[in-house]
């Protein structure tokens, strides 16, 4: 059944470990800039009403965290937000990022967001079609924007109007 909870300080190892698990430049080992647990702990203490960073538990197991962030940062994009969302690999296609995504619909006003923003890696189908299904639109592409000494990927711009 899960739960949906505002994330604290102590979900912080977690949603680091799920980033870590989902994205292809978050344990890059050649990388110095990684993302740590430090980096994690600001995202948490910066989170707002308006800013939420959200998990998702089951059996008292986070599996899952969604952030809400300000997109661009002028006074005329406040109702826009970029959303990121991260499922554990072995809880993806069970339905928890339809449920988070429920949830942001459902309290959206208190939230305070008419359009949400996602950025996506090309290559990564899964999240393009999750995004889609739940009225998403293509709205852009970054060539080649994310890179390492290894990889080199175009990132999509997805973005949905309520």
């Amino acid at each position: 059944m899960g739960n949906i909870r505002t994330a604290g300080l102590d979900d912080a190892p977690h949603i680091l470990s799920i980033f870590q698990l989902c994205d292809p430049f978050a344990s890059s080992i050649q990388r110095n800039d990684n993302i740590s647990l430090i980096d994690v702990m600001d995202w948490l203490e910066s989170a707002t009403d308006k800013h939420p960073m959200l998990v998702f538990e089951e059996n008292h197991k986070v599996i899952a965290w969604c952030s809400i962030e300000p997109f661009y940062g002028l006074p005329a994009f406040d109702c826009a937000s970029e959303i990121s969302l991260y499922v554990l690999p072995e809880w993806q296609g069970c339905g928890i990022g339809t449920r988070i995504f429920q949830y942001l619909e459902n309290h959206r006003n208190q939230i305070g967001f008419t359009h949400l923003i996602a950025y996506i890696y090309s290559s990564n189908l899964n999240s393009q079609g999750f995004f889609k299904r739940q009225g998403f639109d293509e709205w852009g592409l970054l060539p080649n924007i994310a890179q390492d000494e290894y990889i080199k990927e175009d990132v999509c711009l997805l973005g949905r109007e309520f």
